[in-house]
């Protein structure tokens, strides 16, 4: 038997180990909690009893958060040296507060097999009985912190497939209590999950899960039911959590019907989000929403579907679809790209099942679904579609629109500086989609009605356009657009307004052929005036616009569909004979601003009236270019047969170009080769020459030959007056902005001479009382000349002055001496014209205008009232 002083010294060694290990545990107490970043923990009320050991109170502080216990009992019941000790754990009160942004992301949690080995480890920790009596949770929600308030209650008991965890949480929310129970067995690889809600006694949710691993894939089973007659106090829980608190949403509905089973063969690897994607199996799914539901970032859904589909590598396929549903709030953000004026305020569609038709595309031969689909919008815009859809029910996926009807009306919206009015449309259509096309083609009847178009200065009312058979082919890679077509007849109609056009209606007629690389127009481009034009219009990414008009050979005596379809035509000109063809050309290149232009114009026999003057058989050619540069014309023909101010002129034969910069186009450079009229029995002629527009005055220098002075007296009639003679001469014809002048121009009568003739009795007889006049008189009786010259002079007034001399006799006075005259004449020649042209066989028109413009020139020239 051991001694008094043995038993000293192992008591003694005793209590030296028990302070060497209680320093040890304090040491590595304080390491792992500072490995662990945990601070101020705190603990109170340590006892030991029968039961276990009991802490009144423990708490801790972690960066992802803090805990409080109070009255933590750890039963010695079911103790093991393994983790986690005690398997039997009774908490009176838990309060964990989470704080904001504690959340944080792992890069192993994208991957799902790594999230069930995580949850498995969890597991593998959590104590064969969990009870807390009082759970409260802080954490953030949205864009505020909330409570999770209530009990919780844990067993955890290992089974044959490994353990089975069974958690039952108690939450309670403001008057409403929400009983949440789950069930979760088997392995981390092949886990079972039941889980239900029941809010207020009454069963609300129930789902059941099933993940079975295979050899070559794994079988994911599940359904889910839902009658939901507690909905508002579910959606009062679930709004707290929305990421930002939304006043405007609807007071949710009583009740709703929810079912859905599936089973999907998942490819064998980690479980991925990438993997659920491709997985293979079937779905069927039933919701009955008698009352709106307000569903987050979509809207108001109410109504009801079913629908039978399966999946094959990730692609779904429907066996039966049926739907009556009514989508109303729809959310701002599934309509923000819309202008306000086309977005909807409700959506309703309505699918169910049709008989097939006895014709569909051969690509769903065999494996269609057809179904009778009617989806319409409403709000400031309404659209209808309805037809029959086809749907593939096996691969690879299709579908298909037949007898498709589209109606749609929209108010007046602005659009990137287009003003465009209200449209309606009724269109008729089929249409075929599927991985690699789209086609759409419109049958006919479809038609499109726009009140206005307009930008700036151009505008187009009542516009219509029309197609009985347009027709658009896209080509689809990977759901992206690659290529597309769009070609078939189309008819447009539009009344035009532009300060450059009179106001009329248009009419387009022509096949359109458009894709991604070339646009081609062709057909025929007319008005109600009878203009009739063919086009040919090309446009493609790399040679620019290409456009070529043809006008259709007009016939001016029908009248005149140039003057009555553009305001630029010159208000003073009138074509009412002959006829007019012309040919346009167009080129833009993608790099250039401005477009090269080319008009080729010729008139053959036409005939009418500019200002005062008649026009008749004017026969010409006129080329016209204009490029990015500059402006050029030339007039290669152009033959008139008369032209009448008053004074009949021709024929008149004219031929020249004009060139000049397109920032200056009046200051060019303008070159005569041929210009000359007939006048009087001889001729007016300008040498050929250049002239600078830029430099005034513009000096022309006519040259006359050949005026015969019978055919004058005989266009300027004056009582008793008569003779011969030829006159040639210069005339230096000078243009400026002040008007139209003649300096010291020169006319002079050919040898031998002319014979005057004036017999006059009122001028006889007032040469009886005067000698000198008697002579005068009595000499130009019969005066024949030898010499007729003259200084002609003209002012912008219009004041012509003739500085006349004149030499010659009259045989028989004084047996033909000798007479020499000088006589200075002025006449207004606008007055003098005007005169002319007043005569019985002068048109209407001619007669206005002359009496207008005699007036005008009176009042200008009336002396003013002092």
């Amino acid at each position: 038997m051991p001694s008094r002083r043995t038993w000293l010294r192992i008591i003694g060694f005793l209590l030296l180990l028990l302070a060497l290990l209680s320093a040890y545990a304090y040491v590595s107490l304080n390491r792992l909690l500072e490995r662990e970043h945990i601070e101020n923990l705190d603990w109170r009320g340590l006892s030991l009893n029968s039961q276990g050991i009991q802490l009144d109170q423990l708490s801790l502080k972690h960066p992802s958060g803090a805990v409080q216990l109070q009255h933590l009992l750890l039963h010695w019941r079911g103790f093991s040296l393994a983790l986690p000790f005690w398997q039997q754990i009774d908490i009176a009160n838990l309060q964990l507060n989470l704080p904001s942004g504690a959340a944080s992301t792992n890069a192993e949690s994208s991957n799902l097999d790594a999230l069930l080995e995580q949850f498995g480890s969890v597991i593998s920790l959590l104590p064969q009985r969990l009870q807390v009596d009082a759970l409260q949770i802080e954490l953030p929600c949205g864009a505020t912190r909330c409570q999770l308030l209530g009990d919780l209650q844990l067993l955890k008991q290992p089974t044959t497939t490994g353990q089975q965890l069974d958690l039952q949480l108690n939450l309670q929310h403001q008057q409403d209590q929400l009983r949440w129970h789950a069930q979760l067995q088997g392995s981390a690889s092949a886990p079972e999950l039941q889980l239900s809600l029941v809010i207020n006694q009454q069963p609300q949710l129930q789902l059941s899960s099933r993940l079975q691993p295979g050899n070559d894939a794994m079988l994911w089973q599940g359904e889910i039911s839902g009658d939901l007659q507690q909905s508002k106090a579910l959606h009062s829980w679930l709004s707290q959590w929305l990421p930002s608190p939304r006043d405007d949403l609807p007071t949710t509905p009583a009740a709703a019907q929810l079912q859905a089973s599936w089973q999907l063969h998942l490819a064998p690897g980690p479980l991925d989000l990438s993997q659920l994607q491709q997985a293979s199996g079937q779905l069927n799914a039933s919701a009955n929403l008698p009352e709106p539901w307000p569903i987050p970032a979509i809207g108001q859904l109410q109504g009801s579907f079913e629908l039978a589909a399966h999946t094959l590598d990730g692609l779904w396929l429907a066996d039966s679809l049926s739907a009556d549903l009514i989508l109303q709030h729809i959310a701002p953000g599934l309509v923000s790209d819309l202008p306000p004026e086309l977005s909807p305020e409700a959506l309703q569609l309505k699918i169910h099942a049709t008989a097939m038709p006895p014709v569909i595309a051969q690509q769903l031969n065999g494996r269609a679904l057809p179904l009778q689909l009617q989806l319409s919008a409403k709000g400031r815009s309404t659209l209808a579609l309805q037809g029959t859809l086809i749907l593939a029910n096996g691969l690879p996926w299709g579908l298909q629109l037949l007898d498709g009807t589209l109606s749609a009306n929209s108010p007046a919206i602005q659009v990137e500086g287009w003003d465009v009015g209200a449209l309606q449309a009724q269109l008729q259509l089929d249409a075929y989609l599927d991985a690699q096309q789209l086609k759409l083609t419109l049958a006919p009847g479809s038609q499109l009605n726009l009140q206005h178009l307009g930008n700036g200065d151009f505008r187009a009312q009542q516009l219509k356009a029309n197609s009985p058979s347009l027709q658009l082919h896209a080509q689809l890679a990977a759901g992206v657009l690659s290529d597309w077509r769009l070609h078939g007849p189309l008819d447009l109609s539009a009344q035009l307004q532009h300060q450059q056009l009179q106001a009329q209606r248009w009419y387009w007629q022509g096949p359109v052929d458009a894709s991604q690389q070339r646009v081609e127009l062709q057909g025929t481009l007319r008005n109600d005036a009878e203009l009739q034009l063919k086009l040919q219009a090309q446009h493609t990414s790399v040679q620019g616009l290409s456009l070529q008009a043809q006008l259709n050979e007009v016939f001016l005596r029908s009248g005149n569909p140039f003057q009555a379809s553009f305001s630029a035509w010159p208000a003073l000109l009138e074509l009412n004979n002959g006829r007019l063809n012309a040919n346009a050309s167009l080129s833009l290149a993608s790099a250039q601003q401005r477009p090269t232009l080319e008009l080729k114009l010729t008139g053959k026999g036409l005939g009418g009236i500019y200002d005062r003057t008649v026009l008749e058989g004017l026969d010409g050619k006129l080329n016209v270019r204009i490029d990015p540069k500059q402006l050029q014309l030339e007039l290669s023909e152009l033959r008139l047969a008369q032209a009448n101010p008053g004074i009949p002129l021709g024929p008149l034969q004219l031929k020249g170009r004009y060139s000049a910069a397109l920032q200056t186009p009046s200051q060019g450079q303008l070159e005569l080769q041929q210009a000359e009229t007939a006048l009087m029995g001889g001729n007016l002629r300008v040498a050929p020459g250049q002239w600078s527009l830029a430099a005034e005055p513009l000096l022309f220098p006519i040259e006359v030959q050949g005026l015969e002075l019978e055919q004058l007296f005989i266009l300027y009639p004056t009582e008793g007056l008569a003779g011969t003679g030829t006159l040639d001469g210069r005339l230096p014809l000078q243009i400026s902005r002040q008007g139209v002048t003649i300096g010291q121009g020169q006319l002079s009568a050919r040898a031998p001479g002319g014979q005057l003739q004036f017999h006059s009795e009122r001028i006889r007889a007032l040469g009886q009382s005067n000698p000198a006049m008697q002579l005068v008189t009595q000499s130009l009786e019969d005066f024949r000349f030898t010499t007729l010259s003259s200084q002609v002079d003209y002012n912008p007034q219009g004041k012509l002055n003739l500085a006349m001399r004149l030499e010659g006799q009259n045989p028989a006075i004084e047996q033909g001496r000798p007479i020499h005259f000088t006589i200075n004449l002025e006449e207004d020649i606008p007055t003098l014209l005007a005169s002319l042209q007043l005569t019985d066989k002068v048109s209407d028109i001619i007669r206005q205008r002359v009496q207008q413009r005699m007036l005008e020139r009176n009042a200008k020239t009336a002396p003013t009232e002092p």
